[in-house]
């Protein structure tokens, strides 16, 4: 990758803030800021000195041989540890320091002499990073972010030491890493060679580095720092910071780094991202077994409810059916069959007292009007209404999210953060959907069931009902015209008596009709059923595709980030 294929910074960091909001990647918020501010530094910083911080265990020598690399006395050496207890930067003269000075660190600046082995480098010394005192390494962490290259000085006791192995993790696929061994004169050759050898070893098994690529060096700072080379080493180790120093290396140091703090991450955004789509996945594993499992239950309830609600249907299905009709008969039809049956009282009646079988039959119609009100808001309350107490769907509902809530809990995230709703937002849900499977059965199925009724009946019930009715009026249109022709007059009680029979032949044709309506209400019900189950369906999918959903903005923008490379 050239420099040019880096990415900027800015959209890298614009990028990071949308992925926080991913649930898996909040613990690392602080983690991941910082190394895109490294990485950041690491692509701006492309001319200025070496930053080089010395870390190290007490003891190990750090600032003696920040004072040989210097050649003159820039950091206090003792017997006391620890010696130093916060960053100390060393600049050359004419060096910006206010990035290092940001970090809290105090700034030295030096003149660079003729006699320094390693001088006009920016030095970093750093507290003991096994310290008693933990901000010590918090101290030495700051420091770190900043620098280029870490000088891990060490001595015999300190090369496994887990304070330090730990600290220098976070850094090591991020900065150059050069292994120092102090105290050589006091080591055998043989020793020298184990202690690298285990140097080599830890940074191969802790930081995942090629053990032939691991710079260890063991030398005596003090020594050195007296123009002496105990161990023949450390012309060596000045041949390598040197070759470090130089522009060309350093750019590409530098480089290195940036691509290591992006390397982090993208493995941490990674992770995220894959922790993130597997907790979709069982979320909506979970929302789809438990809202199968509350299906059937809410199917059952609006099973029973239309079943409250038949009379209603079968009243609904007698008066779009009477409306296809023509002729008495349909009349009769539009009532209910109690309406019906009160025509016919009305006309038994008539036989005795006409006017007392015109006030049955008035009586009755107005009565089966009311009743048909009623019947209409009966059957809608028991369908749709109520829902504050109906125990039936709050049991389903919680049925519906008890797994999907538990798994998103588990994992210590509010269930609407997944996408999944509370019970209140379902059970409204629900009540829609009931609602609008009852509209459904109540206009489109009732009529879709008549259609298909009177596909037959208007070549078989129809003339059935119309021939007698039509016969009749013949018969007694036939004697008037006879009897005003050929006289007497027909008498009152004929008319009477003829009316009479019309209005049974016109109630018999209207319970004949009914009764090849047997089945249409029922087969109302059952394209209800099936609107009801399919709504069901259709809010399973709506909840599924709003977890899919869930979390969206961070998940394009980890995706995003990961393209970045």
């Amino acid at each position: 990758m050239d420099e040019t294929s880096l990415p900027e910074p800015d959209a890298l960091r614009s990028l990071l803030k949308t992925a926080l909001e991913l649930p898996a990647l909040r613990p690392h918020a602080a983690r991941l800021e910082r190394l895109v501010d490294d990485y950041a530094r690491g692509v701006a910083r492309k001319d200025a000195p070496l930053s080089v911080a010395l870390v190290g265990a007490t003891g190990a020598g750090k600032s003696t041989l920040l004072n040989a690399l210097a050649g003159q006395a820039l950091s206090r050496e003792g017997v006391n540890r620890p010696t130093s207890t916060a960053a100390t930067v060393f600049a050359p003269e004419g060096t910006p320091t206010d990035a290092l000075a940001g970090s809290g660190a105090r700034v030295i600046t030096y003149a660079p002499g003729p006699q320094g082995l390693w001088g006009g480098q920016v030095f970093i010394d750093t507290p003991d990073l096994n310290s008693v005192a933990t901000t010590h390494r918090e101290v030495a962490r700051a420091a770190l972010e900043r620098a280029d290259v870490a000088l891990v000085v060490m001595h015999r006791g300190s090369v496994a030491e887990a304070s330090q192995v730990e600290f220098l993790t976070e850094f090591a696929r991020r900065r150059a890493l050069v292994f120092i061994l102090n105290f050589a004169d006091e080591l055998s050759p043989e020793s020298r060679d184990t202690l690298k050898a285990q140097v080599r070893r830890v940074a191969s098994e802790q930081y995942g580095l090629a053990q032939e690529d691991v710079p260890v060096f063991a030398i005596s700072a003090l020594a050195a720092k007296d123009g002496r080379d105990v161990s023949g080493e450390f012309g060596a180790l000045l041949f390598h910071l040197r070759g470090l120093a130089t522009q060309a290396v350093a750019a590409r140091v530098r480089k290195t780094n940036a691509l290591g703090a992006l390397e982090e991450v993208h493995t941490r955004v990674e992770a995220a991202l894959k922790e993130t789509d597997a907790l979709r996945s069982r979320t909506r594993a979970a929302l789809d077994s438990g809202l199968e499992k509350a299906a059937e239950g809410l199917r059952a309830d609006f099973d029973g409810r239309l079943r409250l609600a038949h009379g209603h249907l079968a009243a609904e299905v007698r008066r779009q059916a009477g409306g296809r009709f023509w002729g008495p008969a349909a009349w009769g039809l539009r009532l209910s069959l109690w309406g019906a049956s009160g025509l016919g009282a009305a006309a038994l009646v008539g036989r005795s007292s006409l006017p007392a079988g015109l006030a049955v039959a008035a009586a009755s119609t107005v009565v089966d009007v009311v009743r048909g009100h009623t019947r209409a808001r009966a059957a809608e309350s028991a369908v749709v209404e109520p829902f504050e107490d109906d125990f039936s769907a709050q049991a389903a509902a919680r049925t519906a999210l008890a797994e999907v809530r538990s798994v998103a809990r588990s994992s210590g995230l509010e269930p609407a953060l997944l996408g999944v709703p509370d019970v209140d937002t379902l059970l409204e849900d629900v009540r829609m959907a009931r609602a609008g499977a009852w509209r459904y059965t109540a206009t489109t199925g009732v009529a879709e069931a008549v259609a298909g009724w009177w596909r037959t009946a208007r070549w078989l019930v129809l003339p059935l009902i119309n021939l007698p009715l039509l016969a009749l009026l013949g018969h007694v249109g036939y004697r008037v015209v006879r009897a005003y022709v050929e006289g007497p007059l027909l008498p009152l009680d004929y008319f009477v008596n003829a009316g009479a029979l019309f209005m049974l032949l016109a109630g018999a044709g209207a319970l004949l009709a009914s009764a090849s309506l047997a089945g249409a209400a029922r087969r109302a019900g059952t394209a209800g059923r099936a609107r009801f189950v399919e709504a069901l369906a259709t809010l399973g999918g709506r909840l599924g595709e709003a977890v899919e959903d869930a979390l969206r903005p961070g998940r394009e923008a980890a995706q995003r980030l990961l393209a970045l490379r």
